[in-house]
């Protein structure tokens, strides 16, 4: 699906809140290829994107609607469960990624303004 700045003004609120903590639900793919555009567009982050574009596009896809076939022996509760667990920890590894991104660009900004 073709993205566009609009794409990436509509979430970054909601990604935004995630990322502090105000949503509980881990990010959705959307919101992940949301972001690896604005990376690769340099709309977010331009001075430092493209160091952590390969991160993002590293991270695992994952199909959020697990199918649901339940059995009676409960297995389709642990799939369902493993798959919560991967979806979580995507999530964190974005919330990391995020940080990072902040942390060097707030650097580079420093950098530039006060010489070093």
């Amino acid at each position: 699906m073709t993205r566009t700045v609009q794409d990436v003004k509509f979430a970054l609120h909601t990604i935004m809140d995630k990322l502090v903590g105000n949503h509980s639900e881990p990010f959705s793919t959307e919101e992940i290829e949301i972001l690896i555009f604005a990376f690769e567009s340099n709309i977010l982050f331009d001075n430092v994107a493209h160091k952590f574009l390969p991160s993002l596009k590293g991270l695992p896809e994952i199909h959020e609607a697990a199918s649901g076939v339940e059995t009676e022996d409960g297995a389709g509760d642990k799939e369902q469960s493993y798959q919560e667990n991967l979806i979580t920890e995507r999530s964190d590894m974005v919330k990391s990624i995020l940080l990072i991104v902040f942390k060097e660009n707030i650097f580079h900004e420093m950098k530039i303004r006060f010489g070093a």
